[in-house]
């Protein structure tokens, strides 16, 4: 979706729209074009607040900027922008997205997410052996993988050790270094089978079978404590090297805790950090991690965060298979109310897998609303009691009258043996299994079912089909600017120098200072410093800065030296020694500066060419306009524009 950032600018004139004109007054006619006084309101009332002021924008003012958003529309579509191969695949794409919603029955999302909250409240801690087998496997591997399950959870109940009989039996390729043991996790972390089975367990309970994607899992739940929220910390790292000795352990442990001590008598965390930490991604940043919570990092990290009282307070040496870490708490965040978090729940209960348990539940709803009637006789499959098997009915492919047969009916609507043919892409029924067969035929009806209500989604919720209409001309809106303003004033390289030619008095650089501005250490540095820069040389040329730092900084980083063209508010230092604004900022004493002020100049076009095409751009949206308005007929009812004032 790669104009998605260019839609949050342009939605800001699009609207939720059309609303039945017979039951609402016409506010605005472009062309054969109908605006109703509905369809502007539940725009107006959405983005009536100027973001800039915080003011309202009076209904006049506002009309005027929906005209134009009108008439950019009506233009696009004239010029057939909607009709393209690329506009029509990716407004599917986001009409697939605005429908997902909507086709997953409510109620069992919200059981779901309530579901989901509850267990979040906790932290659960599991084994599991893992049965490979693939997901589409066939019922022969299938039944294997499960008999293979069943044997070895029957050496589990026999006595034998769970991490044992893990290391030799599990399919996980992480056995061999944790015998089987997952952790800490909480919802979201696992699969959803895998979690539903876990949090309906004892601790010390074994269950299984249990079927997820990857396979069948015999689980064992090992601990379940109360959740403990999200902490967020830095660390310093000392990593084990990957051949690691006892001398190389020896040596971190001790260098870790000279770290600590010096910690503890008040050095910087930070600049300890950034100066010793082996983990690099966080060093930069003061060993700053992300937020976590419980079964992000491993144990005993984990146990020694959480652990910290305060914001600010260090722990002691903490070694994991990683190395040794000092942890500082930042931030800790107690578990939050259902309420604060239903939002992001309800997005994640969406997104994931368990979404498929809302989708049956409307299936199901569905059925009963458009009197789904089946007629399964007609399936060319059976079922075979004597030998418990599925077969294929034979005599159906020696008759192509049968493939007119009714498969079922839904809101009065036959469906065929012949349309349940096409959705599997005319594959010969012979290189089919008939199990597999009868699993594509659920997923037919399923899917039949869904696409026939996606189809009627505009008609039973209006809000839906105006989210539609708002991405659907936002759409159409972002293509015919692109085309008429954007990269028109990008490629019109005479037309951006003569537009700057015409403007030069709006590109001029303000007051500036050039110089250099230098940071002494100590006060002796500054003295010195003060001396070279400042001082007269007849017979010998100045100390250029490179040769300043490389006089002073010969042992120790003693002087910095920064250098450049500063307008006013680009540096507190320079806004306070040349333009006297006094800043809270500069705290370090030992401070010089040398350069000298530039009078105000015109930017040459290199140096305001930014500018230049956001205000050529401006340009020629306005004089687009100005041909719009002349070109379509515009007619405002101001009898019904006055009943908005």
């Amino acid at each position: 979706m790669k104009k998605i950032a260019g839609l949050l600018i342009i939605l800001f004139f699009c609207f939720f729209a059309n609303a039945q004109k017979q039951n609402s007054e016409v506010l605005v006619e472009i062309d054969n074009e109908i605006i109703t006084k509905d369809e502007f309101l539940r725009f107006y009332e959405k983005n009536k607040i100027n973001l800039t002021t915080g003011e309202t924008i009076p209904v006049d003012e506002y009309l005027e900027l929906f005209i134009n958003f009108k008439l950019k529309v009506l233009e696009a579509k004239n010029q057939g922008l909607d009709t393209s191969r690329n506009f029509q695949s990716e407004f599917e794409g986001y009409k697939k997205q605005l429908a997902k919603p909507y086709l997953l029955d409510s109620a069992t999302i919200d059981k779901l997410v309530k579901e989901a909250y509850h267990r979040m409240q906790y932290k659960v801690r599991a084994s599991h052996i893992l049965v490979r087998v693939k997901e589409n496997a066939s019922p022969e591997d299938t039944a294997f993988a499960y008999k293979k399950a069943v044997k070895i959870q029957n050496r589990i109940f026999r006595g034998e050790p769970f991490p044992v009989v893990a290391k030799g039996a599990s399919d996980d390729p992480s056995v061999k270094n944790n015998a089987g043991d997952l952790g800490y996790f909480t919802v979201f972390q696992m699969v959803y089978p895998f979690e539903n089975a876990v949090y309906s367990m004892k601790v010390g309970e074994i269950k299984g079978p249990v079927r997820t994607r990857f396979g069948y899992h015999i689980i064992q739940l090992t601990d379940k404590k109360k959740a403990r929220g999200e902490v967020k910390v830095a660390h310093i790292m000392l990593a084990d090297s990957k051949n690691r000795t006892t001398v190389n352990s020896n040596q971190n442990k001790e260098l870790i805790y000279q770290l600590y001590h010096r910690l503890k008598q008040g050095e910087d965390f930070a600049e300890i950090a950034k100066e010793y930490s082996d983990d690099k991604g966080s060093a930069a940043n003061g060993g700053e991690l992300p937020w976590f919570t419980v079964g992000q990092m491993v144990e005993e990290f984990e146990r020694a965060a959480f652990a910290l009282k305060n914001n600010g307070d260090i722990s002691k040496p903490v070694k994991t298979n990683y190395g040794w870490h000092i942890i500082k708490r930042i931030d800790r965040n107690e578990p939050k109310p259902l309420e604060e978090i239903k939002d992001d729940l309800r997005r994640k209960v969406i997104n994931g897998h368990r979404s498929l348990k809302a989708q049956k539940a409307l299936i199901e709803k569905l059925k009963k609303e458009y009197q789904f009637i089946e007629k399964r006789s007609n399936l060319p499959v059976f079922y075979d009691s004597t030998e418990n098997i599925m077969k294929y009915n034979e005599s159906y492919f020696k008759s192509k009258d049968k493939q007119h047969n009714t498969l079922f009916i839904l809101n009065n609507k036959k469906v065929t043996v012949n349309d349940f043919e096409n959705f599997i892409h005319n594959k010969k029924p012979q290189n089919i299994t008939p199990n597999h067969y009868y699993d594509l035929y659920n997923n037919f009806v399923d899917n039949y079912i869904l696409e026939f209500e996606e189809s009627r989604l505009a008609d039973k919720y209006p809000e839906y089909k105006y989210l539609l209409k708002e991405y659907y001309e936002g759409m159409l809106l972002f293509e015919l600017m692109d085309k008429e303003v954007w990269s028109k004033a990008l490629s019109d390289s005479i037309g951006l120098k003569k537009y700057y030619s015409n403007h030069k008095d709006n590109y001029k650089w303000n007051e500036r200072w050039q110089g250099s501005i230098y940071f002494c250490k100590t006060e002796n540095v500054y003295q010195k410093v003060k001396k070279d820069i400042n001082k007269r040389r007849l017979f010998s040329k100045k100390l250029t800065n490179e040769e300043l730092l490389e006089k002073y900084n010969n042992e120790n980083e003693v002087l910095k030296i920064e250098e450049g063209i500063f307008n006013q508010g680009d540096n507190s230092i320079i806004d306070e020694m040349v333009w006297n604004n006094p800043s809270k900022e500069n705290d370090n004493l030992f401070i010089l500066i040398k350069g000298e002020k530039l009078k105000p100049t015109i930017k040459p076009f290199s140096e305001a060419k930014g500018d230049v095409i956001s205000d050529y751009q401006e340009y020629l949206e306005k004089e687009w306009i100005k041909t719009l308005r002349d070109k379509y007929n515009i007619r405002i009812n101001n009898q019904v524009l006055s009943t908005l004032k």
